[in-house]
């Protein structure tokens, strides 16, 4: 339940955002660093295969002296063990190595490696390593016996095999380790600098929320906002001050419609008793003229029979209003007000009302 909260979102995508953030940085930060070292390493033993041909005197009278060259192999294996010395031919072909026999996979370099180092290109150049079918290393390469007329290349890989575990050791104890601290520490501060942050951001979230939430459980009649929001904020206030209108257009929609259905009340009562007024009185004249049939004279008949006439109109007027109010409360319709004259509305209540007022012994004028 609580990774569908706002905040557990924010903060699950907070972390995982810091972790592949943390981690590009971290592959490029190592990318750089090898590339640099790379280009580093490759400066400082830029001359580094003339110079094994210069002071190892591999070339004598213009030729490769073989005896000086398997010295200078078996020398460098045991003083420099992080190189490893090549004699390539014009065609790329290893002819004789200082590395162990056991571990060269290649019978043949790439030449445009060499040709680019050789040409100037930027470096760091990268070359293929001999021990490897798919990894390539960087590299120093002088022609031999000479420039001008070479017959092959002396080609020096500067991270051999032993460089390869030495750094590897180094790195996976050293370098790694730091990485990971400082990849988690990282994580650790963005993660909590991020929590706090987000935590502002939602509180005033839930507190609108709870709002919300009061004004539903009150059947949305009450609405007491808990916290004041300023003008011109930002989304979250403008959400809170939208709510807040709404809510208290609700509650006012709602007093009205309940001001209306007690209006509607009132007016079915007093309908209700406007109708059995004249329905009465016609009920009481038509009862009269049936019980005193034949004692009734012919005048009083006439005046029974108009006064029941009368409140039969009353009555079809009564329910003519009815129809009228109906169509009143349409919206689209608008009442229409007109003159009347008062002297018949007098006259109509009198006769209404006159056949009670006689049975009651009151005169009525």
């Amino acid at each position: 339940m609580l990774v569908r909260t706002l905040y557990a979102r924010l903060a699950l995508s907070l972390f995982l955002l810091l972790l592949i953030v943390g981690g590009l940085y971290t592959a490029i930060i190592f990318s750089a660093n090898r590339h640099t070292q790379q280009e580093i390493d490759q400066r400082l033993s830029l001359d580094l295969a003339r110079q094994l041909v210069e002071e190892r005197h591999l070339v004598v009278s213009g030729e490769l002296d073989q005896s000086a060259l398997k010295a200078t192999f078996s020398a460098y294996m045991a003083i420099n063990p992080s190189i490893e010395i090549y004699l390539l031919d014009l065609e790329g072909q290893i002819l004789a190595y200082s590395a162990d026999p056991n571990k060269v996979k290649r019978t043949r370099v790439n030449l445009a490696p060499i040709r680019a180092f050789l040409g100037g290109h930027r470096l760091p150049l990268l070359g293929d390593d001999p021990r490897s079918l798919g990894v390539q290393k960087i590299f120093s390469v002088t022609p031999v016996p000479q420039e001008e007329t070479p017959e092959g290349y002396l080609y020096v890989v500067l991270r051999g095999e032993k460089y390869d575990d030495i750094a590897g050791y180094i790195r996976d104890s050293l370098f790694w380790q730091q990485s990971i601290w400082a990849l988690l520490g990282s994580l650790a501060l963005g993660l909590l600098a991020g929590l706090l942050l987000f935590y502002r951001m939602t509180r005033r979230l839930n507190r609108l929320s709870a709002d919300m939430d009061r004004f539903r459980q009150c059947d949305f009649v009450v609405h007491e906002p808990q916290i004041s929001l300023p003008e011109g904020g930002d989304e979250i206030d403008e959400l809170g001050r939208t709510f807040n209108e709404m809510a208290a257009r609700i509650v006012d929609q709602l007093e009205e419609l309940k001001r209306q259905d007690r209006l509607r009340r009132d007016l079915i009562a007093n309908v209700s008793h406007d109708l059995r007024t004249p329905v009465a009185i016609l009920n009481g004249y038509l009862e009269t003229m049936v019980m005193k049939d034949e004692a009734l004279a012919a005048e009083t008949r006439r005046d029974y029979l108009q006064s029941a006439l009368l409140s039969s109109g009353r009555l079809t007027a009564l329910i003519s209003d009815l129809f009228e109010l109906a169509r009143l409360d349409a919206p689209t319709e608008s009442a229409q007000h007109e003159q009347f004259n008062v002297a018949e509305l007098a006259q109509d209540v009198l006769q209404k009302f006159k056949l009670q007022a006689n049975d009651r012994g009151i005169d009525l004028q």
